[in-house]
């Protein structure tokens, strides 16, 4: 997995992280965010990025009440959430790598570790 790595990236280059794994996003995960935190969300996805994966900014959803569906419960939402509670970040952002196989299994086809070890190295050049 890739979320672990970047914790050690991180933390190797002497900052804090605190890692939350789950297989979706749930409200839960809020509880510990503080307004100096960096939030980096990281997914398998099925959209096929050219470079294989993408690091990009991430804004809230800007409904008034977007609603909780946990199903489609994502980290756009998830900043509103945390801003409908008062709750404060420095910055979010979306590390997604195009994945090509999503049934259950023990590990990731080469091909997405390719792209997984080009995300960690840019995600390395940005924030380590």
């Amino acid at each position: 997995m890739l979320a672990p790595l970047l914790k050690e990236d991180l933390e190797r280059a002497g900052k804090q992280a605190d890692l939350w794994l789950g297989h979706q996003l749930l409200p839960e995960a809020v509880s510990d965010i503080g307004p100096d935190d960096v939030l980096v969300f990281v997914d398998a996805s099925l959209e096929k990025y050219p470079e294989g994966f993408s690091l990009k900014p991430v804004q809230p959803d800007k409904r008034t009440n977007p609603g909780l569906n946990i199903h489609s419960f994502g980290p756009p939402w998830f900043l509103a959430l945390l801003g409908n509670l008062g709750m404060r970040y420095r910055d979010a952002w979306a590390l997604s790598v195009s994945g090509e196989a999503f049934d259950f299994g023990d590990g990731l086809t080469d091909a997405c570790s390719d792209r997984s070890k080009k995300a960690r190295e840019a995600f390395r050049e940005k924030f380590c």
